[in-house]
Parts: structure tokens; sequence; C-alpha cells
């Protein structure tokens, strides 16, 4: 509004300044009346130019948006189902393991997984190896003897996933060893997850075992396998098949010796 008026006013003293210099050579009373209008003009008081002074309005502050992460909180239960184990190609990729969050919270996850000094994983993590096993990361509390992890074993086929055992220190792999006892072994900044370095033993199947058992998941879109992958997927067999024998053996002679045991306190008697 400013600009405008004083555009005005520039343009109005103009045209005063024009008409004075046409009127210059005409008689005496036009001159006079001319000067007359001139004076009339010119002392114009020129238009006050008042501050327009925005109404003042009470400032409002917005009210900040406050984001509560539920899916990192201690406290939330880890509700976990059969339903929640799928194609483990479907979650994230850590080198050789991949890793999903039940809670949402992958981005917590894969940082924990990819940090060089390790930490503590959040609730609800769920890392796999291979697809008939499973460790998810439960609510703090849970159990203090596996760093509030639950161990699955899982069976795997084209209708989905059943949960065979799931728990503590009593779950066991197709090996017949407890999965406590290997994860225990990890140095505690790796939180019990076990990788090549980690401080665990290593385990009886090998690199080559376990990239088949992945692309074999059938659970997952079919995958055409290498003649690396079946060779690695036949040992694999022979070598549950020994272990099976070793248990069921093992199971034989604990029976003999209990039934022997029995037999001599009852001759005591």
């Amino acid at each position: 509004m400013r600009v405008k008026i004083l555009v005005l006013l520039s343009s109005l003293l103009f045209f005063v300044s024009l008409s004075a210099c046409k009127q210059a050579n005409n008689e005496q009373k036009e001159r006079e009346v001319e000067t007359k209008t001139q004076e009339s003009i010119v002392s114009v008081a020129q238009p006050e130019i008042q501050k327009v002074v925005p109404e003042t309005k009470e400032v409002v502050t917005p009210q900040e948006e406050i984001l509560i992460d539920d899916s990192a909180s201690d406290e939330k239960i880890v509700e976990v189902t059969e339903k929640d184990f799928g194609c483990i190609r479907d979650m994230q990729q850590v080198r050789g393991m991949y890793v999903g969050n039940l809670l949402g919270n992958i981005d917590a996850t894969e940082a924990v997984a990819n940090s060089q000094e390790g930490g503590v994983y959040p609730p609800g993590t769920v890392v796999q190896l291979v697809p008939g096993e499973a460790m998810v990361k439960r609510e703090k509390g849970f159990n203090a003897a596996t760093n509030d992890w639950e161990f699955f074993v899982l069976n795997v086929s084209l209708e989905g996933t059943q949960i065979a055992s799931r728990g503590g220190e009593e779950v066991k792999t197709a090996f017949g060893q407890d999965c406590l006892s290997c994860h225990a072994q990890a140095a505690p900044q790796w939180d019990m997850i076990c990788e090549t370095g980690h401080g665990c033993a290593p385990i009886p199947i090998t690199r080559d075992m376990i990239v088949a058992l992945q692309k074999t998941d059938q659970r997952c879109p079919p995958m055409e396998l290498e003649p690396a992958d079946k060779e690695a997927l036949a040992n694999l067999e022979k070598l549950i098949a020994g272990f099976q024998a070793q248990a069921a053996a093992a199971k034989a002679a604990a029976t003999v010796s209990e039934a022997g045991e029995g037999e001599g306190e009852a001759t005591h008697q």
C-alpha cells in the first residue's frame, strides 16, 4: 500500500510541473488563474500514510507429535504363533543368516546384526539359519538363562509351519543337541548369536548344506538346485541318519542299563 501511495504522489507532482511549463506564455490573467490552480493543487496536503498494524492474535504453538515406538518396548509381550514363520527368504539376509522382527522393529534388528561390535537384539527379533530352526527374542525377563531368547524347532511343509518344540534349555535340534549349550558359548557382545568368530563350537553341517536348505524351503517359491546343492543335501541326509542312529543306540543302552539296575535291586531284596 505504501508503495502505491508514493507512486501516486510522484505522478501527481509530475503532472503539475508539466502544466506549469505549458502555461508560461499565456496572458497574465490566465497565468494568475493557472497559478491559483497550481497553488491549490500544490497546497493539497499529502495524504497521511498510516501504518497498518496487524491485529495481534494469540500465537498457538502446534502440539508436537510424539511418536511412541511400541515395537521396541521391553515391556510388550512378544506373541509367537506358527503363522509368524514363513518363507525364510522373505526375511532380511545378513551374511549367511536371515533376520526379521515380529514387532516391526526391523531397523533396530538389522543394526545389531550388522554391527561389528555386537549388541543386544530388540524384542521381536527372529533369527534363522535354516528353515527348520529359529530363535525369537522375547520380552525382557522372559528367560534370564537364554538372554530372553526362545528357541524353536519347526516342521516345514507346503502347507506351512508347525512348531515341533519351543522353549529354553530343554529344546533340542535334529542332531539331539540342546540349542542353549551351543549358543551360550557366544561371547557376551554377540547376544548368543553364533557366527564365525563369535566363540561357538562349529556346527556339524557345512556352509553348502545351509545354502541348499535355504533354497529348498517348501514355503518359498521353488528354486533350481545346482549339482553342488544336491550333493550337499545328500550328504546332509547321511549325516542326520548317522546322528539318529547314534541317538537310538544311546537310548537303547540307557534302557538296558536301567533294566539291569532294576534287576539288581530286586535280587538284593
